[in-house]
């Protein structure tokens, strides 16, 4: 079984793969058994944790400053440095699921999606996916920066989506034109 020392306790202090490598190989390395799955599984999870709760913390650090060219440089390199290898462990660690033969209580849901993500997974792909979510933070920036007059305050587009909800039609359809003008503004650039 994996240590808990062997991965970051927190996402605050997870900043290279090098750090989580072992605790992957570990879980490579281990029998898979009846008696050692949960365990096991319990172990994947903290790793999938951890990546996903750093990934969530660069991400929102960059949509809460859109201009912090420190946030973004720290998320860009989670994409180019941890992202894939963490995504390329994972499907390791799908594949050694699978090929075990076990199948959990209650896990048959999740490990037909895992089936289905195992199959599909190319490692050519990894590169792709990291540019993709830097072209996604590039269009938050973009949106980030588009704001409107409402009753006396400046709101980014994201700030008037809860306007499209109200209950009065005449909202909803002011808030959408404020919106579209805005955007055709850009457009028409």
């Amino acid at each position: 079984m994996a240590t808990k020392q062997s991965l970051p306790q927190s996402a605050d202090s997870f900043n290279s793969w090098a750090q989580a490598e072992p605790f992957v190989q570990n879980l490579l390395a281990q029998p898979l058994t009846p008696t050692t799955l949960d365990g096991w599984l319990a172990d994947w999870t903290r790793l999938g944790r951890l990546v996903l709760e750093t990934y969530q913390r660069l991400y929102v650090a960059t949509t809460v400053d859109t201009d912090d060219q420190e946030a973004e440089r720290r998320y860009y390199s989670f994409l180019e440095a941890i992202f894939p290898a963490s995504q390329a462990a994972d499907q390791q660690l799908k594949q050694k699921l699978l090929a075990s033969g076990l199948e959990p209580q209650n896990f048959a849901l999740p490990l037909e999606h895992m089936r289905m993500q195992a199959s599909l997974f190319r490692d050519a792909n990894l590169p792709l996916l990291s540019e993709e979510q830097k072209l996604s933070n590039a269009d938050d920036k973009i949106r980030g920066a588009q704001t409107v007059e409402w009753q006396g305050q400046e709101l980014t587009l994201d700030q008037l989506q809860p306007l499209y909800q109200d209950a009065d039609r005449a909202v909803r359809e002011r808030a959408w034109r404020l919106a579209q003008a805005r955007q055709l503004r850009i457009a028409a650039r």
